[in-house]
């Protein structure tokens, strides 16, 4: 065989061998993704530090604190404490019954005890239409109201008006703004006064108001009213005089003159007490 031969025989197999040998190289770089790389070891690099900057947080808007009303306990009002005490009632009178301007008659009032008591029984007998006689600082006339008779009717002798007229003069002269001023330094003792004697629907205040009512209601009686024997008593012929209370009948038998002054005082009283109550 010539040389010539023998080479082209060989050609093939090294063929072969060259391609199987690429084809395991290029089955290896599949497999392993090691294509396309260069052997350069990996370069390990010093991490240097971040500044991170602190942004602070947005401060949180105000709240306004919510206002929760509370309900207040509401105490009952307690009554002011009086300007009198019952220690001091008699000794204040006594130094205060000048202003009054009653005399002698309420200076030898209040020269006695319990000053409060009596006043206080005086208003509760004349708001029930009564006279204290007992009680009042002043007597009654020592001589009998004058009759007249002249056969045919028996009547109110005039003359016998004349008997009231120092007491008509003593009420006139009373200062009535002291008496509302005493009243009302008075007023819660008095009060209390008169409750103890059982009198529970009236304060002294409106005790007052309604004795100058009683007062006020006396009617207007004739000069001379008719009058009639009862017994041992002397009473009205007219029905609706005979039923009047005591107290009306006591203003009666002072005469026109007299009596008009007695109920112009209580008009008086009756007016600055109302004021009094009203301002206070």
């Amino acid at each position: 065989m010539t040389d010539k031969a023998a080479g082209n025989k060989a050609n093939p197999i090294i063929l072969a061998i060259l391609f199987a040998g690429i084809l395991a190289t290029l089955v290896f770089i599949l497999m392993t993704g090691d294509y396309g790389k260069s052997e350069v070891p990996e370069q390990i690099t010093e991490i240097q530090p971040v500044e991170i900057e602190m942004v602070p947080a947005p401060e949180p808007e105000p709240v306004e604190d919510e206002v929760v009303a509370v309900e207040e306990e509401v105490l009952p009002e307690l009554p002011p404490e009086p300007t009198v005490t019952e220690e001091t009632a008699d000794t204040y009178a006594r130094e205060s019954i000048e202003s009054v301007n009653g005399g002698k008659a309420l200076a030898q009032f209040v020269a006695g005890d319990y000053i409060v008591e009596r006043a206080v029984a005086i208003v509760d007998a004349l708001r029930r239409g009564e006279v204290p006689y007992k009680l009042l600082p002043v007597g009654r006339p020592s001589k009998p109201f004058p009759i007249s008779d002249d056969g045919l009717r028996v009547t109110m002798d005039p003359s016998g008006f004349s008997r009231y007229d120092g007491f008509a003069q003593w009420v006139n002269g009373i200062d009535v703004l002291a008496i509302v001023e005493l009243l009302n330094d008075y007023e819660q003792i008095a009060t209390e006064a008169l409750s103890r004697m059982g009198v529970g629907d009236f304060d002294i205040r409106s005790a007052v108001l309604a004795a100058t009512t009683e007062i006020l209601a006396t009617p207007i009686a004739p000069q001379s009213p008719e009058l009639m024997k009862r017994e041992a008593n002397w009473v009205y012929m007219d029905p609706e005089l005979e039923a009047l209370s005591s107290l009306q009948k006591q203003v009666l038998r002072m005469g026109p003159d007299n009596s008009g002054i007695v109920q112009a005082k209580a008009r008086e009283l009756r007016g600055a007490l109302l004021e009094s109550g009203i301002s206070s």
